[in-house]
């Protein structure tokens, strides 16, 4: 029988061909090899993409037999395996699997920097207070494509760093990867030294001045242009996340945490290069029928 490919079935067979660039098959020799680690990440980006839990997810997946014959699954893995292998898998493996899902999709130079919170308090008080959870939320950093949309980096952290401090470190990384040529950002990241090394590095910063006088307000009033208004796509790409998948990390260990986070923002990527393969492909079609 043929199925229809739904979103989580594409994102999964995405997420799986990414996996197969990045992730070795077997994390030792001495593996038992009943599951490979590809299988394990397309069953983590599918989880992510069908918005349940662990519990839920084996559930779900025992109902999708076209999504195991595609991942190739004899067997759906126990929700407490899955839980062990994200934990086992290394950052590294994610971070780059982020990066090239944003490579699958054509880069403008035109970026945008902001932040939001994603809740990290687990649903046990009891649980926070004995693990001195004492910062509720995780700030993340996103430096977005203003034209595709996708997440070309991110920082993520569980203190009080100011957004000044993040700014630099994270475009300097993104740009070892990604042309940026037009950085608009809100006034957290107002400093001189911001804006002298962005421009060292060949960044225009469209960054508002704090006013203290009428210098400033000249200033401020120089970037009322387009390039600075699409700043908004920033909390655009914010609310996109939270509304689509969660606005809360699950996990209990911060190292954990960054992983989940990791692959909510690959998921999206892979999803906003899906929807740009279809603008596309519909494009060609309706020039066929004219």
């Amino acid at each position: 029988m043929k199925y229809s490919e739904t979103k989580v079935y594409k994102i999964a067979k995405e997420s799986l061909k990414i996996a197969e660039k990045t992730v070795p098959p077997y994390s030792s020799k001495y593996s038992k090899k009943t599951y490979t680690q590809h299988q394990h990440i397309a069953v983590l980006f599918a989880m992510t993409k069908i918005g349940k839990d662990l519990r839920e997810t084996e559930e779900a997946l025992c109902n999708m037999p076209y999504l195991c014959d595609m991942i190739g699954l004899e067997s759906v893995q126990d929700f407490t395996t899955i839980c062990r292998k994200r934990k086992q898998l290394s950052a590294k493996f994610f971070l780059v699997m982020l990066y090239l899902s944003a490579s699958l999709i054509p880069n403008s130079g035109k970026a945008s920097i902001d932040a939001t919170g994603f809740d990290r308090r687990h649903s046990s008080k009891h649980y926070a207070k004995r693990c001195r959870i004492r910062i509720k939320s995780m700030k993340t950093t996103l430096i977005i494509d203003t034209e595709t949309l996708a997440i070309l980096g991110f920082h993520a952290t569980a203190s009080r760093k100011h957004d000044s401090k993040i700014v630099v470190p994270l475009v300097r990384t993104v740009k070892k990867k990604f042309r940026i040529d037009v950085l608009p950002a809100d006034k957290g990241y107002d400093g001189r030294e911001v804006r002298r090394l962005l421009k060292a590095m060949g960044i225009r910063p469209l960054i508002k001045h704090r006013v203290y006088g009428y210098m400033q307000e000249i200033w401020n009033n120089r970037m009322k242009n387009e390039d600075y208004h699409r700043r908004s796509l920033s909390e655009t790409v914010n609310s996109m996340l939270k509304r689509n998948y969660n606005d809360t990390l699950y996990a209990r260990d911060y190292g954990t945490q960054v992983k989940e986070l990791m692959i909510m923002l690959t998921v999206h990527n892979i999803e906003r290069m899906l929807n740009f393969i279809a603008l596309i492909f519909g494009g060609l079609q309706q020039s066929r029928s004219l």
